[in-house]
């Protein structure tokens, strides 16, 4: 029998991290990605979810909607409403968190990627994660602004 000398993709990252319920309580997460090859098909696994794909896709957004300026939604984290969250994901570190001295930041909310700093904007934020075959390429955060130093 003859080995075939191609290569497919396949990459496993894994992320864990805590959110900060509106309730005051805590929660740990998982959250990660995987992509691999599975019976002849191709399977992408974000967090919780999995589906087929034809390929290893080019992005994955992660949305961050603001509630009424006290809470944000994370749905791929919990179907819950949060004031906060912390998240190791390979070389980043994803935080959300509310600093109630901050006048221009809606609801004092602050998304920290990396050591960049993000506030709320009018819609939704969205934290765009970009692969490649071999896995996260990059991190963008849209939707979103940086306040000046």
């Amino acid at each position: 029998m003859l080995l075939s000398p191609y290569s497919y993709a396949q990459f496993d990252i894994y992320g864990e991290g805590t959110v900060q319920l509106a309730n005051g309580k805590s929660q740990p997460i998982d959250f990660g990605f995987s992509y691999f090859r599975q019976d002849g098909q191709y399977r992408f696994i974000v967090g919780r979810y999995s589906l087929t794909v034809p390929s290893v896709p080019q992005k994955y957004s992660l949305a961050l909607v603001l509630q009424d300026d006290k809470q944000v939604w994370v749905a791929d984290f919990i179907n819950e409403p949060l004031t906060g969250f912390d998240l190791e994901l390979a070389q980043y570190q994803l935080k959300l968190f509310q600093d109630t001295s901050l006048v221009n930041a809606r609801g004092g909310f602050v998304l920290q990627l990396n050591d960049e700093r993000y506030y709320f904007n009018r819609g939704p934020g969205q934290v765009n994660f970009l692969f490649t075959e071999q896995g996260i390429k990059e991190v963008r955060v849209e939707g979103m602004f940086k306040p000046a130093k």
